[in-house]
């Protein structure tokens, strides 16, 4: 984004004109990072506009911000989550995470490793229900593709078909994730 430290010191003392260049020159960014979790085109601008509204009313904050693109990422991604916890009605704790880092990880990469996890949570949350089961069973309960079509009294294809469609899902979201995080800034 051409967002010079001039224009962040113009927000802070609340020019419009400077949330204007800014709101054109980050808005499409935010929206498209919105769209890859939120798959309705009117939530997402819902969502991206609300994150305009706490930039805006945050933007005191912006005097001891350092990278202004972390900042309003960080902002983004944390509405997001507060969206589809209050759609869903899905509490995320942190806390409760499952532990996907190694003994060597510095706090960063733990960091990095649960925010990698709930993402993939939050892609998980917004499957059909029967894949999203499927996947749990399979993923996080460690079952066989033959005890989860036992279970639900399901073929195993089927199993391994809506194993297949939710990993094919997770990556899809994940690659979109990376390719927004590589054009963000």
């Amino acid at each position: 984004m051409d967002i010079s430290k001039n224009i962040i010191d113009e927000l802070i003392t609340g020019s419009h004109e400077a949330y204007h260049m800014v709101f054109k020159a980050a808005y499409p960014k935010v929206r498209a990072f919105t769209l890859g979790f939120i798959k309705n085109e009117a939530d997402a601008d819902d969502i991206s506009q609300l994150v305009f509204i706490k930039l805006w009313t945050n933007r005191d904050k912006l005097a001891n911000v350092r990278n202004f693109d972390s900042f309003l990422y960080t902002i983004t991604k944390n509405t997001v989550l507060n969206h589809i916890a209050s759609r869903k009605a899905y509490t995320i704790d942190i806390s409760s995470a499952r532990n996907i880092t190694t003994g060597d990880d510095t706090p960063i990469d733990q960091i990095e490793a649960q925010d990698l996890q709930l993402l993939i949570d939050m892609i998980v949350e917004n499957m059909p229900p029967q894949r999203q089961t499927i996947y749990k069973m399979s993923r996080e309960e460690g079952l066989s593709n033959d005890i989860i079509a036992e279970r639900l009294g399901l073929q195993k294809k089927t199993v391994e078909n809506h194993i297949n469609l939710a990993l094919g899902e997770i990556r899809k979201m994940l690659k979109i994730l990376i390719l927004l995080l590589l054009n963000w800034g």
